[in-house]
């Protein structure tokens, strides 16, 4: 059974069995002492998580940290024409380059569970063991840069767990399956590096009932008399700064993650490196890592895929250079939304011009005839009726363990059922 917001059931029930524990011997509860929520429907000021990169290391814990990594952090998604053997999931084809400015995300209902290799079904668990169920809300985009863990990727310590609920250490033998949710925002949450200025963004999640919210600035640097292409005018005329933010409700189950980390694994969707094995001599890290990339897909469910903004920029207005629009008011309409069929705001069908950007990139759009077609793969109309919450639909499985960790989302796999985006 799943509810309206794409969590299972079962997820709603291990939250409550948790936060009943806080007063039956789980020791681990809601949150680390030292960073709690404040009263009422304000942000905590601080969080100190218990642990730096360097102390206390200690044997059999596990440290959860989170990242949003280079890309989110530091460098943005990029647009280099000199590339010539373009990485699809971190730059824009069309001659786009973004830098963020906050990425809000809140997480909860943590939880290890042993036997992470048990099931050859990833989506099948024990009971969990150790749980941590806040929630928090922390910004991606700038962690504290105290902690470098997974593939060297700057980030910001979460919670720790020095032991099971029940206060018994953890098993070096076994591999625990670590799994969380993306959680609705709500009051009380535990801020983790947030600033007061920030204060009014997340309230605004809450009012909304987002789990997440982009802000960001895409500038065109592409040559736009790189080559010759149909509707170069209406491409001319598009806005080449376009500052924005997107808050959403994508929240998801992401369940029994696979580990890179883990000796022998061969990727991040190795299902044979699932969980989080605790050391005998020193802690072990488990790295929430967030990537960006996915809200720009065209492509839904495969990895990967290229990144487009041509698609967004179309509907966004001359003000858009100076003032962040919001994408709702410019991607979603009374009548259901831009088509997932991309054009301009005059309604053409609009060419992908991919390939004279970026001559690299052989374009994937050849079954259209050259236009940009945003590829449903298979999912229903229903699901993703339009290009807002096709974008929406990708951004369910943007979070990962250690880098590029595939943890089963639910929602994203058609016996689950399918998620269907909530924008309004």
């Amino acid at each position: 059974m799943q509810s309206s917001n794409g969590l299972f059931l079962w997820s709603a029930l291990v939250l409550a069995a948790a936060c009943g524990g806080s007063s039956n011997g789980n020791v681990n509860a809601g949150y680390d002492p030292n960073c709690k929520p404040a009263s009422g429907n304000t942000l905590n000021t601080s969080c100190n998580p218990g642990f730096t990169q360097q102390a206390p290391n200690k044997a059999g814990s596990i440290q959860v940290t989170f990242s949003g990594e280079q890309l989110g952090e530091l460098t943005g998604l990029t647009f280099d024409p000199s590339v010539t053997n373009p990485n699809l999931a971190t730059q824009f084809v069309d001659g786009w380059s973004m830098q963020f400015d906050e990425l809000l995300v809140v997480l909860g209902n943590f939880r290890l569970s042993p036997g992470a290799t048990q099931y050859s079904s990833q989506s099948t668990l024990n009971a969990a063991v150790a749980t941590k169920v806040g929630p928090y809300v922390v910004d991606m985009h700038n962690p504290p840069h105290d902690f470098t863990a997974a593939a060297g990727e700057p980030a910001g310590a979460l919670f720790k767990w020095n032991t099971q609920d029940s206060g018994q250490a953890f098993d070096t033998s076994v591999r625990y399956a670590f799994s969380y949710d993306t959680l609705q925002a709500k009051y009380p949450v535990a801020n983790v590096n947030l600033t007061s200025a920030q204060q009014a963004d997340y309230d605004m999640m809450v009012t909304n009932g987002w789990s997440k919210l982009y802000r960001g600035t895409a500038t065109f640097v592409g040559n736009p008399n790189a080559g010759t292409y149909p509707n170069k005018a209406k491409f001319d005329l598009m806005p080449q700064t376009v500052k924005f933010f997107f808050g959403f409700n994508d929240a998801a189950s992401l369940i029994n993650c696979v580990n890179p980390s883990n000796s022998g694994a061969t990727g991040g969707d190795d299902l044979a490196a699932r969980g989080v094995q605790p050391s005998p001599t020193g802690a072990v890290t488990a790295q929430v890592t967030m990537h960006v990339d996915h809200l720009f897909w065209d492509r839904l469910i495969i990895h990967g895929q290229p990144l487009r903004f041509d698609p967004i920029a179309a509907w966004a207005p001359a003000s858009a250079a100076t003032t962040a629009v919001d994408l709702r008011s410019i991607l979603l309409t009374p009548t259901g939304g831009r088509s997932v069929a991309a054009t301009f705001s005059d309604g053409t069908p609009m060419n992908d011009r991919g390939p004279i950007m970026w001559p690299a990139f052989t374009t994937d759009m050849t079954a259209s005839g050259g236009n940009v077609v945003y590829d449903r793969q298979g999912v229903p109309t229903v699901n993703v009726p339009d290009l807002i919450n096709f974008m929406v639909f990708s951004t369910q499985t943007q979070m990962h363990l250690n880098a590029d960790g595939l943890c089963y989302t639910v929602g994203q796999h058609p016996n689950d059922p399918y998620f269907t985006p909530n924008i309004h």
